[in-house]
């Protein structure tokens, strides 16, 4: 859904520049493979897609992200602390029954618990210090048809030198899968 409100400001934005030009319009929209690290797709493995959603850095643009799938998700949460509220993002999380949440970084342990107080318990925060244990977690929760999610809602600061950083490790380490 967020996809389609960008193409819709997208072509609001450009409908003058571009004439009203259809064709065009189409032609763009056909050939744009998206922004690195945004809804990433990396790989499919053993029937599991793996996406790289790094540049999310709010609970906003996970929750975004989350809404994206209708296939079961083991969602990769957490990281360094802006002292930004989780509530909405735990609330989706509960509504939308994700398979899995491993819970990283800063923040882990405060989403894990906003998520059990509210009832969820399928959480992992232990054993999640390198990328390559984070990928490693979500392939033993995930299952053939299932999405795994890198869409943080949280600073990389701490365990990464910034978002791109975290996106290129999560991509990595999914490509390393065998």
């Amino acid at each position: 859904r967020h996809n389609l409100e960008n193409i819709c400001a997208a072509i609001t934005a450009t409908w003058e520049l571009v004439q009203g030009n259809v064709d065009t319009i189409n032609t763009v929209i056909k050939s744009f493979k998206g922004l690195e690290h945004r809804l990433e797709f990396v790989r499919e493995f053993n029937g599991v897609k793996y996406y790289d959603d790094s540049f999310s850095t709010t609970p906003e643009t996970a929750i975004a992200a989350l809404r994206s799938f209708d296939q079961p998700v083991v969602m990769i949460l957490g990281g360094a602390d802006k002292e930004i509220p989780f509530d909405g993002l735990a609330e989706e999380v509960v509504a939308r029954k994700p398979k899995h949440v491993l819970a990283i970084g800063q923040t882990g342990p405060v989403i894990a618990k906003l998520l059990q107080d509210k009832g969820y318990s399928s959480i992992a925060t232990e054993g999640l210090d390198t990328m390559s244990e984070i990928v490693g977690a979500a392939r033993r929760e995930s299952a053939p048809g299932d999405i795994v999610l890198l869409s943080t809602g949280c600073a990389s600061f701490g365990m990464f030198k910034d978002y791109k950083d975290r996106g290129d490790q999560f991509k990595k380490a999914v490509l390393e899968l065998s």
